[in-house]
């Protein structure tokens, strides 16, 4: 893949009428979310479920739903391609489910570093044509660094269901290594600014922080809501239209897309509305609110690395034939 090619491909991307109106929605609706949060009243982790449940189960979980799509075109629709690919997909998922169940502290932290990588390499597409590692790790960083330094105790507590651990004892930790990541995020955003201001425009500057302001502004299970269904799952659409898997307008295509994206979204949420009442029947004693969040963002991690693979990959094919 030549490097030509992949700067036309990455420029299609942050400079298309879609992306760039997309961006300058961002912005707006970025600002209006901080403001918003200042006048929140508190929510509990409980209210926050409810108001983020279908957001997230179904408008989130769609933008993976478009990955058999994806896998066909990838395999030219050879049947037994599709099905080798398809495989392997289901298993890198099951692989992650054991290790959710046998090292739970670990599948967090890798859970964490996926949803960063994937995050900045999508998004990061969008707002610079030139390959920039740095700005993928600030732009993908921000939905797992905003609650932690926001709300680290509700943050810990979230965490804390994941890995059944002590909330006080993460909340240590986080406290600790929040205020340390910040400043390390602070310091490669000085460098972007100083060192790459020439190439980035100043919409990109804006977006990092009116989104870091929010995500810290914003109640936790809010703040991820937002980047990952206003920010993360619209640009991917966007990303696969743009790159060939719909044609005509960018609406209709969006549309085309949620049609073919149904199918899978409604089994995931089915398959995850079945283990959770299967885990509430194994642990009566368990509460109903922590058994679904543990549902609902183990489901997303055991997605997580197959379907970053997929969109890594099809991004790739589609460079290649640039």
């Amino acid at each position: 893949m030549s490097q030509d090619a992949g700067n036309t491909v990455k420029a299609g991307l942050s400079r298309s009428e879609g992306g760039r109106r997309h961006q300058w929605s961002v912005l707006v609706v970025a600002l209006a979310a901080a403001l918003g949060a200042v006048v929140l009243p508190p929510l509990t982790i409980e209210q926050q479920f409810w108001i983020v449940l279908v957001p997230i189960g179904v408008f989130g979980l769609s933008h993976g739903g478009a990955d058999p799509l994806i896998l066909r075109r990838l395999a030219a629709d050879r049947r037994g391609t599709v099905a080798l690919m398809t495989t392997l997909y289901v298993l890198a998922s099951l692989a992650f489910v054991a290790l959710i169940w046998f090292l739970p502290t670990l599948a967090l932290l890798v859970f964490l570093l996926l949803s960063i990588w994937h995050f900045g390499y999508t998004d990061a597409s969008f707002l610079s044509a030139q390959p920039n590692a740095l700005l993928l790790w600030l732009s993908g960083s921000l939905p797992i660094l905003g609650p932690m330094l926001g709300h680290p105790a509700q943050t810990s507590e979230l965490f804390a269901w994941l890995i059944v651990r002590d909330p006080e004892q993460v909340r240590s930790i986080l406290e600790l290594a929040g205020p340390v990541l910040a400043g390390v995020w602070l310091l490669g955003f000085g460098r972007l600014a100083y060192r790459y201001h020439h190439k980035l425009s100043s919409r990109v500057l804006a977006e990092l922080i009116l989104v870091a302001v929010a995500l810290i502004l914003l109640p936790p299970l809010l703040a991820f809501a937002f980047y990952f269904c206003v920010i993360h799952s619209i640009r991917h659409f966007l990303s696969v239209a743009q790159q060939g898997l719909g044609v005509g307008e960018v609406a209709a295509t969006l549309a085309f897309l949620g049609r073919k994206a149904a199918p899978a979204t409604l089994g995931a949420i089915g398959i995850a509305f079945g283990v959770w009442v299967v885990i509430v029947l194994l642990e009566p004693s368990t509460t109903l609110l922590v058994e679904a969040v543990r549902v609902m963002f183990w489901a997303l991690a055991a997605l997580t690395l197959p379907h970053g693979l997929v969109v890594k990959t099809w991004w790739e094919s589609r460079l290649s034939a640039s």
